[in-house]
C-alpha cells in the first residue's frame, strides 16, 4: 500500500463554494453510476463505489455541464483513492482564479 491509501478516510466533505453543492454532485454522482445515495461518503473507496471508467467520465461531464468548470483528467485526478478527494479536486475547480 502507499502512503495515500493508509491514511485513514475522511469523515467530512471538503468545502464547496456555495451551499448545497455537495448534494447537487452527490445526486450526479449517484444518477450516473446508479448508486445508492447512502453509499456516497466522504470515506468510501473509488475502488469500493465500483465505478466504471465510462460511468466517471459521464460524472465529470455532467458536473463540468452544471457548474461550468473543467475538469482535468491528469495529474489531480491520481491521488483520489476516496470519494472526499475527487470532491476536492472539483471544489479546487470551482474556486474563482
Amino acid at each position: 500500500m502507499t502512503d495515500k491509501e493508509n491514511r485513514l478516510p475522511p469523515t467530512e466533505w471538503p468545502p464547496l463554494p456555495q451551499p448545497g453543492m455537495i448534494e447537487e454532485i452527490l445526486d450526479i454522482i449517484a444518477h450516473e453510476a446508479k448508486l445508492d445515495r447512502a453509499a456516497l461518503v466522504p470515506g468510501a473507496t473509488m475502488e469500493s463505489l465500483g465505478i466504471p471508467s465510462l460511468d466517471m467520465v459521464e460524472i465529470l461531464f455532467e458536473v463540468e455541464e452544471r457548474f461550468g468548470i473543467y475538469v482535468p483528467m491528469g495529474e489531480e485526478m491520481v491521488d483520489t483513492v476516496y470519494l472526499h478527494d475527487l470532491i476536492r479536486v472539483l471544489a479546487d475547480q470551482m474556486e474563482p482564479k
